[in-house]
């Protein structure tokens, strides 16, 4: 094409490197996104499709990674093909907004190959191609800045000096990791949380879904998982010291094994110790790379194991894959909607205030208006301040031709939240529904000025002007998903 066809392209690249997108920072994932839609539009089918081919790209590279590390390749299909099918990572895979966990990865497993590589074969170009990859692997999602603790650990493997040479190798590495933490905690505005009192009890937690995957969430909800967490904490302190149990003895035993361990620790310790923006307290997906250092440590005792047991060993992380299948293909069928995905949620934390306000979203959109308006006053009831469910509420009772009882539910959502500007059309709209076009005209007038770009409430403002027929407020839901 020529440079008139190829400058917005251009500007759009530009403006993912100069932007936050919802609380993180990830361009080149943006800019993936961006180009598949315009070579493929829009389609579901052709999103899920390149989410699946690289989540099999980053199971061929975890095989490549296990090889490299044991030399033997059957112990590494069996722990790449476990890490395949575990179903803690069918949300990475089946969730179209955690591609950039998904391309992290890729790019980090690729340089932990390139440095791997560097290691046996020597050569400083080898470096330097782990250096670009831990580059890209940062701008498709900060999480990646782990790298350089699993380098270091990737060097006590091998028992490389920590000797000038290498500490000035790894400063570079440092410094490109504080840049992007920094740029992740600029984009998160402040809002996570650093919960030292829990991080036991959190590690463990994790450790038991990758070696338990019972009870599976899209979310674990804040309030309901911290008290759960805080219920069990002493219990919780078990599996934390058999992890450290099992990292002595293989420190002393295998260091390949060990470096599994480690990996899985340094890779799950951020999730474990701050809490990300947003109401949940931890999620599967960040499951995604830690959990390759639990199986690279199965796959390396396999491999060094006496051979009767090494073949038991093999044998059942091959068995462990069929069950491990079955669940990520339930748990790949929990995203396929929001119904689903949110009944899902609430069979385990029914009262979770965030399940439940998106749940009547999705009820709202299917216009089951009953079911959706009892779980919007089951929020209320707990959080009568909740500007969202106000405003639902608000709007399904006008929806359904009882604009008087969704009048003050209308009045305090635009109260709360002023500056939004489909709260104060809907508002307009209920009044007018009641008979009162000056304080409708209000309404309109100050959604107007919330978003002068609103068109709604221009045309609602024109038609109440000119005397045009007055719509019912049905024909504008203006529904908005909870965020």
């Amino acid at each position: 094409g020529t440079p008139v066809e190829r400058g917005p392209g251009l500007r759009k690249a530009a403006a993912a490197f100069a932007s936050f997108r919802v609380g993180h920072y990830h361009p080149l994932t943006d800019i993936e996104l961006a180009a598949e839609a315009a070579a493929f539009g829009e389609k579901p089918a052709v999103r899920h499709a390149a989410s699946l081919l690289l989540h099999a790209l980053n199971a061929a590279l975890l095989f490549l990674l296990i090889e490299g590390l044991t030399g033997s390749p059957l112990p590494a299909l069996a722990g790449a093909l476990l890490w395949a099918l575990h179903p803690v990572n069918a949300e990475s895979a089946a969730w179209v907004a955690e591609r950039k966990n998904l391309l992290y990865s890729f790019f980090y497993l690729a340089a932990l190959l390139a440095y791997l590589r560097g290691i046996k074969r020597g050569g400083r170009r080898w470096t330097a191609l782990a250096g670009a990859l831990f580059l890209l692997s940062l701008l498709c999602k900060a999480s990646a800045v782990t790298l350089p603790l699993a380098l270091l650990c990737l060097d006590w493997t091998y028992g490389r000096p920590m000797d000038r040479r290498n500490m000035a190798e790894k400063s570079i590495f440092l410094a490109a990791a504080a840049v992007f933490t920094a740029a992740a905690a600029a984009a998160q505005g402040g809002r996570g949380a650093l919960l030292p009192g829990s991080l036991p009890a959190l590690f463990s937690f994790y450790l038991l879904k990758s070696v338990w995957p019972a009870g599976l969430s899209a979310l674990y909800p804040y309030r309901e998982l911290g008290s759960w967490l805080g219920a069990h904490y002493a219990a919780l302190l078990l599996p934390a010291a058999v992890f450290a149990a099992l990292l002595a003895l293989a420190v002393r035993t295998c260091r390949t094994a060990a470096f599994g361990l480690l990996f899985f620790l340094v890779n799950i310790l951020p999730f474990a110790l701050v809490i990300p923006i947003g109401p949940a307290m931890a999620a599967d997906r960040y499951l995604y790379m830690p959990l390759a250092g639990l199986v690279l440590a199965a796959a390396a005792a396999a491999a060094v194991a006496p051979a009767r047991a090494r073949a038991a060993a093999l044998a059942a992380l091959f068995a462990l894959s069929l069950p491990a299948a079955l669940l990520a293909r339930r748990r790949a069928l929990v995203w396929s909607s929001s119904a689903s995905l949110w009944s899902d949620v609430l069979e385990k934390y029914p009262r979770a205030q965030v399940a439940n306000l998106n749940m009547a979203e999705a009820l709202l959109e299917e216009r089951d208006w009953e079911p959706a308006m009892a779980r919007l006053r089951l929020v209320l009831a707990e959080a009568p301040d909740s500007q969202t469910a106000l405003y639902d509420l608000g709007t399904a009772l006008a929806m359904t031709g009882r604009p008087a009882e969704g009048l003050p539910l209308l009045r305090e959502a635009a109260r709360l939240k002023p500056g939004y500007a489909p709260g104060w059309n809907n508002l307009g709209l209920a009044l007018l529904a009641l008979g009162r076009g000056g304080e409708a005209a209000a309404a309109f007038r100050a959604a107007l000025e919330a978003d002068p770009s609103y068109a709604p409430a221009a045309a609602n403002l024109a038609a109440l002007a000119g005397g045009g027929p007055r719509r019912p407020l049905a024909s504008r839901p203006n529904i908005v998903r909870y965020q």
